[in-house]
């Protein structure tokens, strides 16, 4: 029986369920074999970076494989990795995520002080627990003082991340739902889901627009590894700050960089990203 391409033909719906059903199946199984591995004991950081890895394998990198195959006769071809992007647009995307930090702090900021009703107290009471949990757990994984520690969070965090989740949201989701929606409400969906399933509801309204961000450069450039590599970029900032602040060589803190304090870093990062932007889409028409 031929197996690649067998579901091409399948509408919105069933990709829908299908993405779901393997991407819950992987993750059970990926989760299960890290239980193996650690014996169950998260205690130590080093248990925790391996269910990390086993984690981000098991949901994002080998589902999107798996079903660009069962989807398409081209299956590298349909995730948009089989050719290399060009330089100027990989350059851009780095560019624009590097002049977006301070905008996404202060927006960060914004989401943050979003007042919940009184009669809601207790859902925000669990919502600052569960993003507590997450920082804390984020600021024993960057809590490295060595190169050794630096690569293996570069890898760790930033790469195989920026990497499983492009392929996962904008080379699956995004494709599936541009297939039978306009590319704006692909590209918006998808990002509103990209925001959701991290489960931080004080940072949802700026990791949604950098969800926006990457989809439109994958959208305008059709290569995944634009977003990938203006995804990493995001992520390793934040790695390299966390070590150079662990090694006593900066004392900058990056998610103040444009908050409300430094209001004048934030206006010129939107100014700058909006510029670089109008430039990205008119350089896309033209190509177009």
């Amino acid at each position: 029986m031929k197996i690649k391409g067998v579901f091409s033909y399948s509408g919105l719906g069933s990709k829908i369920l299908q993405l779901v059903g393997v991407s819950l199946f992987f993750m059970l199984l990926f989760s299960l074999i890290s239980l193996w591995m650690t014996q169950g004991d998260l205690s130590d950081i080093g248990s925790i970076k391996l269910a990390q890895f086993m984690q981000s394998l098991g949901l994002f990198v080998i589902p999107p494989f798996l079903l660009a195959y069962l989807w398409s006769e081209r299956p590298l071809q349909y995730l948009q990795i089989n050719r290399k992007p060009l330089s100027r647009d990989v350059l851009l995307a780095v560019i624009i995520m590097l002049s977006a930090i301070p905008a996404i702090n202060l927006l960060g900021e914004i989401n943050h002080a979003i007042p919940f009703p009184d009669s809601l107290s207790w859902l925000e009471n669990q919502l600052v627990e569960l993003e507590k949990r997450a920082e804390d757990l984020t600021l024993r994984m960057l809590d490295v003082n060595t190169p050794a520690g630096l690569l293996v969070n570069l890898g760790l965090i930033a790469m195989i991340p920026a990497v499983g989740e492009e392929l996962f949201f904008r080379g699956i989701i995004q494709q599936i739902l541009q297939d039978k929606l306009k590319a704006h409400a692909a590209v918006w969906i998808t990002a509103v889901i990209f925001s959701a399933i991290h489960f931080q509801f004080f940072g949802f309204i700026p990791r949604m627009l950098m969800g926006a961000l990457l989809g439109y450069m994958f959208l305008w450039t059709g290569n995944i590894w634009v977003p990938v590599a203006a995804h990493f970029t995001n992520n390793a900032v934040a790695v390299v700050f966390f070590y150079l602040k662990n090694i006593g060589q900066t004392s900058v803190d990056l998610e103040n960089i444009g908050n409300s304090e430094n209001p004048c870093f934030s206006i010129l990062s939107f100014v700058v990203v909006g510029v670089l932007l109008w430039l990205q889409t008119k350089r896309s028409k033209e190509t177009n």
